[in-house]
């Protein structure tokens, strides 16, 4: 199998991890103060899906890895709408665009940091082979 497909498998994982915490009703929850920094969960839990939607994202496709940031906050932040219309069906949940703004922000970020890892081919890489090299100039 190879590595986009695995972190296909990854990303859909987290998906469903996510949607499982939306399907609980809203009394359901214990009352926590880490639960009053909603914004900050929501990007948390999107900036891990919009780093398995980069990694998901085949590299032969042949897209500048800032293309592969930008597509993988749009799959995330299309999945983050699709997440709060589901929470209308959710007993004591609502649907709040401030929530997907906070996962569209996470999920930028996620993606976003991990391009910056040299080790994930995301743009970041520093190989000598990559750089220009300079020509002397052997005018006279």
């Amino acid at each position: 199998m190879d590595r986009a497909a695995r972190f296909a498998k990854l990303a859909l994982a987290w998906a469903l991890v996510i949607f499982a915490l939306s399907s609980i009703p809203g009394g359901s929850f214990p009352t926590s103060k880490l639960l009053s920094y909603d914004k900050l969960l929501h990007a948390g839990v999107y900036s891990i899906l919009g780093g398995f939607t980069f990694l998901a994202l085949p590299r032969s496709w042949s897209l500048r890895p800032s293309v592969l940031v930008l597509l993988a906050g749009v799959i995330t932040t299309a999945y983050g709408f699709t997440d709060e219309f589901h929470q209308l069906f959710v007993p004591g949940r609502s649907a709040d665009l401030r929530d997907v703004l906070a996962d569209c922000v996470g999920g930028f970020v996620g993606a976003l940091a991990v391009a910056l890892i040299p080790a994930t081919g995301g743009g970041g890489n520093t190989d000598k082979a990559d750089r220009p090299t300079a020509k002397p100039n052997n005018a006279s």
